[in-house]
């Protein structure tokens, strides 16, 4: 018997971190990607077994903090942990985005070790 890998959905305005955060990850999580934050929102609320979110803090059109503040104000997504994923080195904002209902925040770039003991710790597996 297979067990059902946990879904994650990855939202980085940048191709190359979609395409690493997926090969990276796919071998243990059911993972998708999007370079939009208004794809992926739509994506979260049309798939309720979502386990986890990798989210940039910062893109065009609809940034990271946007998305965060659509997930947690919507009752059917707003449990679904988020990691913020930011090149941004500023202590207040990562308060901020904590304070705002970010589970976790971790700085770019990215380190496979550092990113899978997040998402273990958040997901308990």
């Amino acid at each position: 018997m297979t067990t059902k890998k946990q879904k994650i959905v990855a939202i980085d305005d940048t191709k190359f971190i979609c395409d690493t955060l997926e090969a990276w990850l796919k071998s243990s999580y059911d993972i998708t990607t999007f370079t939009k934050g208004e794809q992926g929102l739509k994506y979260l609320l049309e798939n309720e077994d979502v386990a986890l979110v990798l989210l940039d803090y910062d893109m065009p059109e609809m940034t990271g903090y946007e998305v965060l503040m659509s997930i947690r104000s919507n009752q059917k997504i707003n449990k679904i942990p988020v990691i913020f994923l930011t090149a941004v080195e500023n202590e207040r904002m990562e308060n901020e985005m904590l304070e705002r209902g970010a589970n976790d925040y971790i700085r770019k770039p990215l380190d496979i070790i550092v990113l899978r003991s997040h998402i273990e710790k958040l997901l308990g597996s």
